[in-house]
C-alpha cells in the first residue's frame, strides 16, 4: 500500500460556494475538567460574507488568489482544578468564558505558496458568555460528571475586540510531504500574543496552498499532520481579567509569556467532507500551573 504514497494527486479545483466548519474541542477525553475545558468554533463560508463592509479592514489579497470569506463564532471556556476560593486567588486559573462573533478571510495562493488569515472578531468575556450555564447543562448529561461549584468567581464582563492575522508559507512541498513555517499575531481582548511555528503533513492531498482544504473533483484525501509554535503572551484577559471592568478578585498577577503549543492528527477528506481528529498540547500558562492537553474534532461540509 505504500504505493500510493509516491506522487501529487492532480485534479480540476470546484469549491463548494457554501461551506460550514465546526470544530469541538474539550479536556473530557483525558479525564480532567481544568484551565482551557471546552471549546466550540463555528466558521460559515458564503458568498454573501465577500460583501461585509469589515472586509476593508482585513488584509488584501492578489488577483491570482483564490479568497473565502467566512462568519465565525468562537465560545471558549476555563476553569480551575480547585474551586476553593483562595486558591483561585494566589495559585489557580480562574473561572473565564468568552463568546466571539467574527468576520474572516482567508486566501491561498499556489503561485507564491502561501496561505493568509485575517479576522476581526467582538463580543464578550464574563457570565454574559453563559460558560456556567453551559457547562453544567452539558455535564448533565454525562453519568460521569455532576455540575461545577465556583462559577460565580469567574471574571467580571468586559468588552473583546480582537484582530487576528497569520501568514503561511511553503518550505518543502514533495509529492508526499509538506513542511510550512506560519507566524501571526492577536491583538486586543481576549488574546494579545505573537506566535512562530512549523507544520508538516504526510500523505495523499491537494497542495495545501490551492484551496481551502476540500474538492468536488477530488474523491479521497488523507494525511497525517504534526505542528508546533512558540507563543509570546503579551495579555490574557482569561487569566488577568478585562480592561474596563476592573477590580476582579480572581485574577492572576503573574503569567508565563513564553509557551509552547503543539499538535497532531489526522484528516480524512471525502469530496466536500472533511474530519479532523487531533491533540493538542500547551506548556504552562500562569507560574503554578501545569502541562495541559486536550483534544479536538473538526467537522466541515461543503454544499
Amino acid at each position: 500500500m505504500l504505493f500510493i504514497f509516491c506522487f501529487r494527486i492532480e485534479a480540476q479545483i470546484s469549491s463548494p460556494e457554501l461551506i460550514l466548519e465546526l470544530n469541538i474541542a474539550n479536556d473530557m477525553t483525558y479525564f480532567t475538567d481544568q484551565y482551557f475545558s471546552s471549546g466550540i468554533q463555528l466558521k460559515v463560508f458564503a458568498p454573501f460574507m465577500s460583501k461585509s463592509p469589515f472586509n476593508k479592514i482585513l488584509i488584501p489579497h492578489r488577483k491570482e488568489a483564490r479568497a473565502y470569506y467566512a462568519l465565525t463564532f468562537t465560545h471558549n471556556m476555563y476553569t480551575p482544578i480547585y474551586i476553593d476560593t483562595i486558591s483561585q486567588r494566589s495559585i489557580d486559573h480562574p473561572f473565564a468564558a468568552y463568546i466571539l462573533f467574527g468576520n474572516r478571510k482567508d486566501t491561498y495562493n499556489e503561485n507564491q505558496r502561501n496561505k493568509v488569515t485575517s479576522e476581526l472578531q467582538i463580543g464578550v468575556i464574563g457570565s454574559l458568555a453563559g460558560g456556567q450555564v453551559f457547562q453544567n447543562t452539558m455535564h448533565e448529561h454525562i453519568p460521569i460528571a455532576g455540575p461545577v461549584k465556583g462559577w460565580e468567581n469567574q471574571i467580571f464582563n468586559d468588552l473583546c475586540f480582537q484582530y487576528s492575522a497569520l501568514l503561511e508559507k511553503g518550505i518543502l512541498d514533495a509529492q508526499w510531504l509538506e513542511f510550512n513555517a506560519f507566524g501571526g499575531v492577536r491583538l486586543g481582548l481576549p488574546h494579545t500574543e505573537a506566535q512562530l511555528g512549523m507544520y508538516s503533513r504526510f500523505g495523499y492531498f491537494d497542495d495545501y496552498f490551492q484551496h481551502i482544504g476540500i474538492n468536488k473533483n477530488r474523491n479521497w484525501q488523507f494525511w497525517l499532520f504534526l505542528a508546533g509554535d512558540v507563543n509570546f503572551v503579551a495579555y490574557n484577559a482569561v487569566l488577568q481579567g478585562g480592561l474596563f471592568n476592573t477590580g476582579n478578585k480572581y485574577t492572576l498577577a503573574s503569567i508565563n509569556h513564553f509557551l509552547w503549543h503543539t499538535k497532531f492528527g489526522g484528516s480524512l477528506v471525502y469530496k466536500t467532507i472533511k474530519l479532523e481528529i487531533a491533540q493538542e498540547v500547551i506548556t504552562p500558562s500562569f507560574p503554578t500551573a501545569l502541562w495541559h492537553r486536550w483534544a479536538y474534532v473538526s467537522l466541515m461540509f461543503g454544499f
